[in-house]
């Protein structure tokens, strides 16, 4: 694995790096995913009320329906042939707060129109973190996939519905982060064997990491592949499972090393081995903390980093400007560019830029902060495209004219507009999937 203290990211980390101060993050993976490519066809309105009722009155009084806190997915009841005899089930969870056991589920049978309910189970844990309906035990049909919180820490239990009976084919795997599926909600093959499997990341006390690699085979799941790190992580914040690379399957674990500073780790499956896409560390390290995602809807997932425009090199952190730069592995041992962006340092905003200006253009020096910003050419100093920040009555008097609004606080309209020259022609592009908060409408 890495060895930190020998290479250039190891000395940042030892010597205490200097850092802007992280920017608000959008939370969870829903940011990460095309919300078209997760729905699937939906029960008619009427059916879904019928459903919901039926539920209600088979829960406990004083109990309530549960929503997983995983933002890819947070449907209360989901609607599965959990046994492949061609009759629809649904899966819900419900909460007793004031019972020893909090966290209970429900399946019920689709029968005569109507809805049945043929078991209950209790779920040990205080919380409901995730809730998945898919295959991962490679026999044809959905399992149950649940993740609860336990005090301080997260654990993995799934179910199989055969017979009218419920199978616990996993117990209480204890994880802070798990892959298990990729950003369109697909089970993952990390192996190429045409089986699903699955990482488990975990930290202990003083750290380290251990990533685990699942399969389920010969009727239990099997630990493939255990890699202890060598480096400690604050936290894993953002974990993915899909392409890394053209045709490449893999993982992306995107974790703080300190309150300032982040990386991403790319790994893949190679003779059932976890494999580091990258050799060095230093290739993904940034000060900042950054959501890997795929910024430009290839299918394929980028990871972020932090780059100083030309010019700004010898001001000090907190004062510069930046530019959010996005990569892709290439499969070898080295990265290529996909596209970059600029956010503001309240992170109201984030603006993709046309990615061919990609080390041709950069930000005016005599630019400031929450004021105004240009973008220009390196070699001609023409002007690429403007952010300004105006008060209200000044927005009224702008609005309509060359400048289109990003976003706006409570005291204050942002917006921009794009030098009416070849050079400036989609300049700035709509922001990304991967970190949206507004779009500008070109």
């Amino acid at each position: 694995m890495m060895r930190l203290l020998n290479s250039r990211w190891g000395r940042y980390i030892a010597a205490g790096s200097m850092a802007v101060l992280l920017g608000a993050v959008l939370s969870g993976c829903s940011v990460i995913s095309d919300p078209k490519l997760l729905m699937k066809p939906p029960m008619m309105s009427t059916d879904k009320e019928k459903l919901y009722n039926i539920v209600q009155k088979e829960t406990p009084p004083e109990s309530k329906l549960i929503r997983p806190k995983d933002m890819s997915n947070t449907s209360m009841i989901r609607v599965e042939d959990l046994n492949g005899d061609g009759i629809r089930e649904a899966s819900v969870f419900y909460e007793t707060p004031n019972e020893n056991v909090r966290i209970h589920g429900m399946i019920l049978e689709e029968q005569g129109g109507s809805w049945v309910k043929k078991l209950t189970f209790d779920v040990p844990g205080n919380e409901l973190e995730s809730f998945k309906v898919m295959d991962i035990t490679n026999d044809g049909n959905p399992d149950i996939v649940v993740g609860v919180s336990l005090q301080d820490q997260k654990a993995l239990t799934a179910y199989s519905y055969k017979g009218g009976v419920l199978e616990q084919v996993l117990g209480g795997v204890p994880y802070n982060q798990v892959i298990i599926d990729d950003m369109q909600g697909n089970a993952l093959d990390l192996s190429g064997d045409g089986k699903s499997d699955f990482v488990v990341v975990s930290l202990n006390a003083s750290g380290f990491a251990t990533i685990a690699l699942y399969q389920y085979q010969d009727d239990s799941f099997k630990e493939m592949d255990r890699v202890v790190t060598d480096y400690t992580v604050k936290e894993v914040y953002n974990a993915l499972g899909g392409e890394i690379a053209d045709g490449k399957m893999g993982i992306v674990l995107d974790a703080d090393l300190d309150d300032r500073s982040s990386f991403t780790q790319m790994m893949y499956v190679k003779d059932n081995k976890l494999v580091s896409a990258f050799k060095s560390p230093d290739q993904t390290y940034r000060d900042d903390k950054i959501l890997s995602g795929d910024v430009n809807n290839d299918g394929i997932i980028e990871f972020g980093l932090k780059e100083t425009p030309k010019g700004w090199e010898h001001y000090v952190f907190d004062s510069r400007m930046w530019f959010y730069t996005f990569y892709q592995w290439d499969g070898k041992e080295g990265k290529k560019f996909v596209s970059f962006q600029f956010r503001d340092d309240a992170d109201l905003f984030h603006l993709n830029l046309k990615p061919e200006w990609y080390g041709k253009i950069t930000i005016d020096t005599k630019s400031e902060k929450d004021k105004y910003i240009r973008f220009k050419m390196i070699k001609t100093d023409e002007t690429v495209a403007e952010v300004k920040y105006f008060t209200f009555s000044q927005w009224d008097l702008e609005k309509g004219k060359s400048w289109k609004e990003i976003t706006r606080t409570k005291d204050r309209v942002i917006a921009s507009r794009v030098a009416q020259s070849e050079a400036g022609k989609d300049a700035l592009s709509k922001t990304s999937q991967l970190n949206r908060k507004e779009e500008l409408n070109e």
